[in-house]
């Protein structure tokens, strides 16, 4: 099929030119009047057009069609985007409107209030870790001095079964 177009398009192209060809040679041809100005038969020059235009090839035809279709969508974009700009404007006027400005402002003390808790637990988390490791040192240190208190208290029971046994022998 590209063959066919391929082939087609150079003979497309020398039809135009020999085309071309004919309306110079009949403007060359034609009755010159002053001015700069010819006179030339009216039919002659509207077959020639008519060829010119069954001449022109099926890419310039489909390039017109595109274009059209181009037009038509550049259209519908400004129409969508004229559309999307007129709700951004709606939801900006309603942002600005009174009740607009409350529900925002409700929305956004419920977003700072969420924050806000967000951030005490994970603070309370720290405290509990930090109160534990506290606790925790504190349960050493108790536990040592425990330990030297039962042993102080072992030493003066031992201290004391001692100097209580020689007063009991006399």
């Amino acid at each position: 099929m590209s063959d066919s177009r391929s082939s087609a398009q150079p003979t497309q192209v020398n039809d135009i030119l020999r085309l071309i060809d004919r309306l110079e040679e009949l403007a060359a041809s034609a009755r010159g009047l002053f001015g700069g100005r010819i006179m030339v038969e009216e039919a002659e020059l509207v077959d020639i057009i008519d060829q010119l235009r069954l001449s022109i090839p099926q890419e310039i035809k489909q390039a017109r069609s595109v274009v059209r279709e181009r037009h038509q969508i550049i259209g519908e974009a400004q129409t969508e985007a004229e559309r999307i700009l007129s709700i951004a404007k709606e939801r900006a006027e309603y942002l600005m409107s009174e009740q607009g400005l409350v529900n925002e402002a409700r929305a956004r003390g419920e977003e700072i209030l969420r924050d806000a808790r967000d951030k005490e637990k994970r603070s309370m988390g720290q405290v509990d870790l930090y109160a534990l490791q506290i606790l925790s040192q504190l349960q050493q240190v108790l536990e040592r001095n425990l330990e030297q208190v039962s042993q102080s208290l072992e030493e003066v029971r031992q201290a004391k079964d001692t100097v209580a046994t020689p007063a009991a022998r006399p």
